[in-house]
């Protein structure tokens, strides 16, 4: 199993079954030859919706294998800011 952590509009892909606050982190089982994209995928996550990933606090891409103790956390693209003007 691996540990995830789902933020912002990435929450409600959260597995019903984890139970908890959509913030707090859930187990997951990985199964051999997951990467960070086919475990988002089996969440359900749409391509194009994750748009950065860190696995046991470093940035790493979408095609990187996963093992039984990592920490995963996937983030949606970033909004917001000031207008320039």
């Amino acid at each position: 199993e691996i540990e995830i952590r789902l933020y912002g509009m990435l929450q409600p892909y959260k597995p019903t079954m984890a139970g908890g606050a959509p913030h707090h982190p859930f187990s997951f089982a990985v199964e051999t030859g997951d990467t960070v994209a086919s475990v988002a995928a089996r969440l359900g996550i749409p391509e194009g919706l994750l748009t950065a990933v860190s696995l046991n606090n470093t940035a790493v891409p979408l095609n990187t294998p996963l093992h039984a103790g990592d920490q995963l956390t996937l983030f949606p693209p970033a909004t917001g800011g000031a207008p320039t003007r």
